[in-house]
């Protein structure tokens, strides 16, 4: 019960690695909100929520709309009393480079927007309440991708590098306040993400020719995971418990490689 009285706002927590953050946030305390493009999902996962006791609010939200986002905030505030916890988790992938002129301007302004516009502009909505409180702790979902330089999809890459150094430019300006900003960085999951990008390997690359998804993606865990063994949803949701707690009151502006040890720096 590390997050007993807290509430936590989580970004596209109705699937994938959202939902593992959520579930884990719930069963340590937090009452949760759910903000997603998808909300047919959210609502899935506010349901679960709701079986381990604790108050969710489930809302459609596009957080690359700076009014969805504000609106989010306040509906956030009138249903569940405040915000304690922003975790910054909506994103999206890219269409796949190799090389990176197959991608399009089209890929670049989307995928900026979804992975990197969305973290400033929640930051910026909630940052008033956090400083007015002279507390809160804001999580932003990054990824190796970006410090590993991705060729499989370079907006993703790009994007995610940029989610890492807007966490280090909010830490500094918050930090003052008693805020803390951190980002992690998960590894390989399978996820509706990972699938799509095996099914592009496969159809690419030749030392995967006739692999399933499944098989190419078991095969890039093996070939780059120092501990052989894929990321889960709640790998990362524990760790951002972690990072919401009070444990964490001193860590600030950092990228936490949730990753088995696939970057180590």
């Amino acid at each position: 019960m590390r997050l007993a009285g807290k509430v936590a706002v989580v970004t596209g927590g109705g699937s994938g690695i959202g939902r593992g953050i959520v579930l884990a946030m719930a069963r340590e305390g937090a009452d949760v909100a759910i903000p997603d493009i998808q909300v047919l999902n959210a609502e899935k996962v506010a349901g679960e929520v709701k079986e381990l006791g604790r108050k969710v609010v489930a809302m459609k939200t596009d957080v690359t709309s700076s009014a969805d986002v504000r609106a989010m905030v306040d509906r956030v505030r009138e249903a569940l009393g405040k915000i304690d916890i922003l975790v910054n988790n909506a994103g999206s992938a890219s269409p796949p480079g190799m090389p990176f002129t197959n991608n399009t301007e089209e890929d670049w302004d989307r995928t900026f927007a979804v992975n990197t516009k969305s973290v400033f502009l929640t930051c910026k909505a909630v940052a008033p309440h956090f400083i007015e409180r002279k507390a809160g702790r804001i999580i932003n979902i990054a990824s190796i991708a970006g410090p590993i330089a991705a060729v499989t999809m370079p907006p993703y890459s790009v994007a995610k590098m940029g989610v890492i150094t807007i966490t280090r430019v909010v830490a500094k300006e918050l930090a003052p306040h008693g805020i803390t900003v951190n980002a992690i960085c998960p590894g390989v999951l399978w996820t509706d993400f990972w699938q799509k990008l095996a099914t592009h390997i496969a159809e690419t690359t030749p030392a995967f020719k006739g692999m399933t998804p499944r098989q190419v993606f078991d095969k890039r865990v093996a070939d780059i995971t120092p501990m052989k063994r894929e990321q889960t949803p709640e790998d990362i949701g524990w760790a951002a418990v972690f990072l919401a707690s009070d444990e964490a009151r001193n860590i600030t502006g950092q990228a936490l490689n949730v990753d088995g040890g696939v970057v180590m720096q």
